[in-house]
């Protein structure tokens, strides 16, 4: 069942150990606290079983610094909670393919990552890398 606050969007990927996000618009500090919050709840089964994340991208707006600095917190707190791969649907943005890639890497986590146009190619890349 899909949750949603503002721009954000959480659902679980039936019959795997996926949560995919979607933003569309502009989202925003209090949004991206929410959605942390909602896919490490989503999550918290699979902390020992291992998990991934895929966000879908496409349809957002780039975010501010400070929204940023909340996206690599949030990247610690997952890789904390047991994920194993962040997979990126960006569409043809190389805005927010480099935006995501910056928050990654500045997480220091050493995660996996992909960056697609489309949530099907990064849930592919998943099976794939971790086979989730």
């Amino acid at each position: 069942m899909a949750k949603q606050n503002g721009a954000q969007i959480v659902n679980e990927v039936a019959g795997r150990r996926i949560i995919v996000s979607a933003g569309v618009g502009k989202t925003n500090a209090d949004e991206l606290r929410w959605l942390t919050d909602t896919v490490l709840e989503a999550a918290s089964g699979w902390k020992y079983r291992g998990w991934a994340y895929v966000a879908d991208c496409s349809q957002m707006s780039p975010v501010t610094p400070a929204e940023g600095a909340i996206l690599v917190e949030m990247t610690k707190k997952f890789v904390d909670a047991g994920c194993k791969a962040f997979g990126f649907a960006e569409g043809k943005s190389i805005m927010l393919k480099v935006q995501a890639k910056r928050n990654t890497e500045q997480s220091h986590t050493g995660i996996p990552e992909g960056h697609y146009e489309t949530v099907d190619e990064a849930l592919a890349w998943i099976e794939k890398e971790v086979g989730i």
